[in-house]
């Protein structure tokens, strides 16, 4: 692996780190809203499928280690929360991201938009299935508790679609100056 795609993994780390740090409590639910999705997707579209997903891995690795790097700490114990289950989704996400927009023939942004909401679908697919299991069988909640926070999910998209489509936007600019410092490199 050359040095240049550790620094781009790297600085997508950190962003992945920055947007999990802002975040907003969505009242009567037991996530945030933060910004990671959208670094996460960025990391898909700009790095490639398996840099990005590598760049996610590496976010997880450290939260896991203990590292205070996910919205509401870190630790082994993390597992447990039931926002766990979008850090699972994250990875995954990142590399169907970037594996899509890495075909296209075309890159417009239309279709850069497009593969970034394929690339979140299983971040919210895996995200609230744990949410719920995690909500149910971990913590006894009713059902009815479990998926009642589930409409609210509907706030977390919203803001991912607006994200997305200013991922859309900025991908070009920032596409052209990765291409242009990896050539000048």
């Amino acid at each position: 692996m050359s040095t240049r795609r550790l620094v781009y993994i790297a600085v997508f780390t950190a962003l992945i780190t920055v947007g999990g740090l802002i975040s907003v409590p969505v009242p009567f639910t037991q996530v945030e809203l933060s910004f990671q999705t959208v670094f996460v997707i960025l990391a898909g579209l700009l790095l490639g499928g398996r840099d990005g997903a590598l760049s996610v891995l590496v976010y997880i690795a450290m939260g896991l280690f203990g590292l205070p790097v996910f919205t509401k700490g870190g630790g082994p114990q993390y597992v447990f929360m039931p926002s766990f289950g979008y850090l699972i989704g994250f990875p995954i996400g990142a590399f169907v991201a970037g594996f899509l927009c890495k075909r296209l023939k075309v890159q417009t942004r239309g279709k850069v938009f497009l593969c970034a909401i394929v690339g979140c679908i299983p971040v919210y697919v895996i995200g609230v299935t744990y949410q719920v299991l995690i909500l149910y069988y971990y913590l006894h909640n009713t059902w009815a508790v479990a998926i009642g926070g589930v409409p609210a999910i509907g706030v977390l998209l919203l803001k991912d679609l607006v994200l997305c489509g200013l991922s859309a936007c900025v991908y070009p600019a920032l596409g052209r100056a990765i291409h242009n410092r990896k050539s000048a490199l």
